[in-house]
């Protein structure tokens, strides 16, 4: 305020002075000049704090964004403790200068001093042995307000009545933007929502499928690249399919391919690619029925099987694939991507940070291709999703259900942000084109209820094998049917029983 006052004294000696070379100007016969020069101008002689001109207008904050914890709301300095796996740490306990750490100390920072809270986050692995976060909170070493699950635990330890459903809570507000709805529409269970995705967990963001190209490999194999078909919406398993076979080449000659040849298609994760395209068709393993309980989608479906079938035949084959089941960590084809031997490779937002940060050429960014273009949206699934789970036995369920919302409610005005425009977008995109697809891909993230429920029946590893075997996709389908069907059923039981006990 200080500052002001002492501005405003001055306000009238240079109105005159505005006014005197505006004279000057109109009275010069210079005619209308250069826009970019007037701009310039005026943006350096008018200023707010120089004048008594109001500040320009700035639209308020989307109240979907913004928090409705009660102003005072104080826990006179209590301990918050979460619960995380070392690899899917969510605060940080100093500034150090780097983007993304110093946004998630502001979140832990700001939620501290909104609530007066004192937050701890206990990294699992090392530093308690590696214990399952259940044994661990029974043997009454600390209490833990939240624990940071893996999506298939969390919805098997939510259903054995060892968290409270965040949709139960008093001051989380599942419908704010920070909260994801739509993937917790998704996720939930009958008439209850059992967790949600909060805005705190990069990890949750950065896994979300999509697909780098190469343009140095482009450039010299002569091949399109599709920023336009993605924006009209016509970025399709057809479309993708024009490639096949584009990039291959047999440098040694020697009739077989291997990692110094050049192909195609890639993946940093083998294991993922037939989940990643099944997930962008539309057609995951599992859905809902009229109760909105969980059930099996894929015996039967057609379309799924051609999907998978499709899958198999262009990037699983061996005449024009580095892939094989001895890779299945795909460092290979990550490095043919790296090294211009390589056209496309199918990955998630997170290998931006990671294997292609060093990349030298230039590489574009696109979405995990639709079905056709009679489907509405892109799909980008999220792999191992983390959710943050309220203990039902905590000392002080209020506090904890405010630590939360306040956390996610902070970390999407600011953290998101520094993720997605800062470090995404920016530091890590070297490909100015892909700044919207990059968005694009962030905006159509989806998670799959098979990779919480049926993880052994559908999950990566049974069907990357599937990839390498000479096997019809509908015999194993068939094969595993019984029992899938058998564990969902003892689910629908638990499911039953725990909303039981709920009312």
């Amino acid at each position: 305020m200080k500052k002001m006052k002492k501005k405003k004294a001055v306000c009238f000696p240079l109105a005159l002075l505005m006014l005197a070379l505006a004279c000057l100007a109109a009275c010069s016969g210079g005619g209308a000049g250069d826009p970019a020069a007037s701009d310039t101008a005026d943006a350096v002689s008018v200023r707010p704090s120089e004048t008594d001109a109001p500040a320009p207008e700035t639209e308020p904050p989307d109240p979907d964004t913004v928090h409705d914890l009660p102003a005072d709301l104080d826990f006179e300095g209590a301990d918050f403790v979460m619960y995380a796996w070392s690899g899917y740490r969510s605060l940080a306990n100093e500034e150090i200068g780097e983007t993304l750490n110093d946004a998630q100390y502001d979140v832990k920072r700001s939620t501290e001093e909104l609530l007066n809270v004192s937050i701890t986050e206990l990294l699992g692995g090392a530093n308690v042995e590696s214990l399952k976060i259940r044994d661990y909170y029974f043997s009454g070493d600390t209490e833990i307000h939240v624990s940071m699950e893996y999506d298939r635990e969390a919805f098997l330890h939510a259903i054995e009545d060892l968290y409270t459903p965040l949709s139960q809570t008093k001051y989380v507000d599942l419908t704010k933007k920070y909260w994801s709805p739509a993937i917790t529409e998704r996720l939930a269970i009958g008439e209850y929502e059992l967790m949600a995705l909060g805005s705190f967990q990069l990890e949750a963001f950065t896994r979300a499928g999509c697909i780098f190209m190469n343009l140095a490999v482009a450039e010299n194999v002569g091949a399109e690249v599709p920023y336009d078909l993605v924006k009209e919406g016509k970025w399709t398993f057809d479309a993708i399919a024009r490639y096949s076979g584009l990039a291959f080449y047999d440098v040694n000659g020697d009739g077989k391919v291997t990692p110094d040849d050049s192909t195609t298609f890639g993946s940093s994760d083998h294991r993922q690619t037939t989940l990643n395209f099944m997930s962008g068709a539309g057609v995951p393993f599992m859905g809902k029925d009229e109760n909105n309980l969980p059930a099996i989608t894929a015996f039967g479906n057609e379309k799924l099987v051609n999907v998978i079938e499709w899958v198999k035949s262009m990037f699983f084959n061996p005449m024009t694939s580095v892939a094989s089941a001895a890779d299945m960590d795909s460092m290979i084809t990550v490095n043919m991507f790296t090294h211009d031997r390589q056209l496309f490779l199918i990955g998630t937002l997170n290998d931006m940070r990671g294997d292609l940060r060093e990349m030298d050429s230039v590489y574009a960014v696109f979405p995990i291709p639709k079905y056709d273009e009679a489907q509405e949206n892109y799909y980008a699934r999220i792999k191992d999703t983390v959710f943050p789970m309220l203990f039902n036995f905590a000392e002080d369920p209020d506090m904890d259900s405010a630590v939360l919302e306040a956390m996610s409610a902070y970390a999407y005005q600011n953290l998101i942000p520094a993720l997605v425009e800062t470090s995404l977008q920016k530091r890590y995109n070297n490909d100015p084109r892909s700044v919207e697809n990059i968005q694009l891909v962030f905006d159509s993230r989806i998670i799959e209820l098979s990779d919480m429920m049926l993880w052994d029946e559908f999950g990566d590893t049974g069907l990357w094998r599937l990839m390498y075997q000479d096997k019809a996709i509908s015999s194993w389908l068939a094969s595993i049917r019984n029992k899938a069907e058998g564990k969902l059923e003892g689910y629908i039981e638990d499911i039953e029983d725990y909303f039981a006990s709920l009312t």
